[in-house]
Parts: C-alpha cells; sequence; structure tokens
C-alpha cells in the first residue's frame, strides 16, 4: 500500500473513532480495523487481540472519562520498513488526547479540569485495513495533573509538551524520500552508538549526533530539559546511574519521512534497577523489560527534537510498585 493512501486510511479511522458516540467505539474501529487486529498498549492492558476488547476495555472508558474528547495531533509520518521485527506500511501520529477530566479512569480521580494526556500511535495498515496498531500514553502525566504522581520529584521539567518548533511536523501530503533516508540514516547512527555503549551517554556523544540547542521532551517521572549539558545533567546522570543495562531486544519498527522520524519497542530496553527507580523505592537487582517509543526531528544534519514515552507504570509493577493500585488503596 503506498505511503498516500495508509495515511488517508489512519486519518479517516481517526475521524470515525472522534466522531463516535457512547457505545458506537466498537462499530467505528470495524471501519477501518481489521476484526482481529492486535493492539499493544500500556500497563495495565498489554496486548489486546479483537476489536471487541479493544473498544470496551480502552477506547469507551477512556473517552466517558475524559470527554469530549479531543485529539491534538502534533507530528503524523508514514514509511515502509523490512528490517525490523513487524515489516510493512507503518503510520504514526503523536499528540495530546485533550478532554474534561471529569469521571475516574483507571482509578485516576477526576479533576473536573481541562487535561492533557500525552499519545503516540503507531499503525500497520496491510490489504486497505488497520492491520495491527501500538498505542502509548503517558498515564502518569494525567495522574500528576490529578495530583497523584507516582514520582515525588522529576529530575527535568514536567510540562505540558509542545510540538516541533518549525510547526511542520503533520505529514499530510508526500515527501521527498531522500530526505526521509536521511532522517532514518542520522537516527540509526545514534541508537547504534548508544546500545553499543551500553545505554551511557557522553557529552561527546551528543555533538556528533545532536545540536547544541537539543530539546528532549520526555515522559512524566522525567520531564523535559534543553542543551547538552541539561539533558546530560537532568536526565543522563540520573536515569542511567541507576539502571544496570543488559541488552537491547530492537524495536518493531522504525521508520521515516521528511526531517522527521520515529520508532518503538515492544519491548526494547532489558535492564535491572540498583536501589529503585526515579525515586521509588522498589525490588532492587530486579530484571526487567522498558517499552520505549522515540519521535524525532531531524535539522540539518544534526538531531533537533526528541519526544520520549515509556510505559513507566508496566517499569514499576515489574519492580513491585503497582501505582494504579497503591493510588486506589
Amino acid at each position: 500500500m503506498d505511503l498516500e493512501a495508509a495515511k488517508r486510511l489512519v486519518r479517516d479511522h481517526h475521524a470515525a473513532l472522534d466522531a463516535a458516540r457512547p457505545g458506537e467505539a466498537r462499530q467505528a474501529l470495524g471501519r477501518h480495523c481489521a476484526d482481529a487486529m492486535a493492539w499493544s498498549g500500556m500497563h495495565p492492558w498489554g496486548v489486546l487481540h479483537g476489536l471487541d476488547a479493544l473498544a470496551a476495555e480502552v477506547w469507551e472508558p477512556l473517552r466517558a472519562a475524559l470527554g469530549p474528547l479531543q485529539r491534538r495531533p502534533d507530528v503524523f509520518l508514514a514509511g515502509h520498513q523490512e528490517g525490523y521485527a513487524r515489516p510493512g506500511t507503518w503510520v504514526m501520529e503523536m499528540g495530546h488526547l485533550m478532554g474534561l477530566h471529569d469521571r475516574p479512569w483507571l482509578g485516576i480521580p477526576p479533576t473536573r479540569r481541562l487535561c492533557f494526556l500525552r499519545y503516540a500511535e503507531f499503525s500497520r495498515v496491510e490489504g486497505g485495513r488497520i492491520a495491527e496498531q501500538a498505542l502509548y500514553l503517558d498515564i502518569p502525566f494525567l495522574m500528576a495533573q490529578a495530583g497523584r504522581s507516582p514520582f515525588a520529584r522529576h529530575t527535568g521539567a514536567l510540562v505540558l509538551t509542545p510540538g516541533p518548533r518549525t510547526h511542520d511536523g503533520l505529514l499530510w501530503g508526500p515527501q521527498d524520500p531522500e530526505e526521509g533516508r536521511r532522517t532514518l540514516a542520522l537516527v540509526d547512527r545514534m541508537v547504534s552508538r548508544l546500545v553499543g555503549e551500553g545505554v551511557r551517554t557522553t557529552g561527546a556523544d551528543l555533538r556528533l549526533d545532536w545540536r547544541p540547542d537539543m530539546l528532549w521532551w520526555g515522559p512524566a517521572g522525567i520531564g523535559a530539559t534543553y542543551t547538552h549539558g541539561r539533558y546530560l545533567e537532568q536526565h543522563c546522570r540520573p536515569f542511567e546511574e541507576g539502571l544496570r543495562f543488559l541488552r537491547h531486544d530492537g524495536h518493531e519498527t522504525r521508520v521515516a519521512e521528511g526531517s522527521y522520524g520515529a520508532f518503538f519497542g515492544y519491548p526494547s530496553l532489558i535492564l535491572t534497577a540498583q536501589g529503585g527507580y526515579l525515586g521509588v523505592t522498589t525490588a532492587s537487582e530486579r530484571e526487567f523489560e522498558m517499552r520505549i517509543v522515540d519521535v524525532y526531528r531531524r535539522e540539518g544534519e544534526l538531531l533537533a527534537e526528541n519526544w520520549i514515552f515509556i510505559d513507566h507504570l508496566h517499569v514499576l509493577a515489574q519492580l513491585g510498585f503497582d501505582a494504579l493500585a497503591r493510588m486506589a488503596a
């Protein structure tokens, strides 16, 4: 399937789902998704099979709790790839779901205020249908807005994450394929260097791949950082020093179009925590997996911005800390 047709299909799917009234999510999903579509989500869902489960367990409760739900995308791209675990044509959209938090959701108490839920969604298109999806939601960010963050502090700044500085991330139309190849080559180089060094970042590494005024938009528990120095201080050192890298399990897909690229791993990294995780006291030296999304903007020959999603609730649960259960207790 060509990229433009794949983009239209995903946009039509979003329009149908966003327009669905209460009780109509299953019908909306069926318009563009395969009935047996596999869906990979965050904790507490994991992998769901079939549209009935997806509608009942995810979309109907979410839309009821945060309605009227408004989709506010910041990056939209598509690409073909054959070299990763899930080959094919993929469409990625990243942004915020916005609504009024008027009802409990996953035990998170309502605030009756405007709320934002960060998301990144990957859709593999095949045979004119969406064959599989992965949806990353920054649920701890919503918990923080409700005053129930599982993290006592954030190593960076917890802010409403903006879209690209250049305001050109919605690639609705066709792009120059060569620009996408340049972006993907840079992302590949950076990831290979990071993983090859055991997930240990230095200033020398950053100078090779990142602009000095880089922007790194991390998930709740970490937050955002700006410039090489503050990225090292406020993310890399507190994150990397508390973890022992075991292996990299790769990515399910890695695609790029124009100046933007994205990948997800489900899981990506296998690690152990030493004495806790980001200030949360947990079982030490327990092996755990980390589900990750990275979205990038390239500027010239260097990376300029990076949006990160980590399934932090899944990380904490593996380490013996069920944040949702403790909040409800």
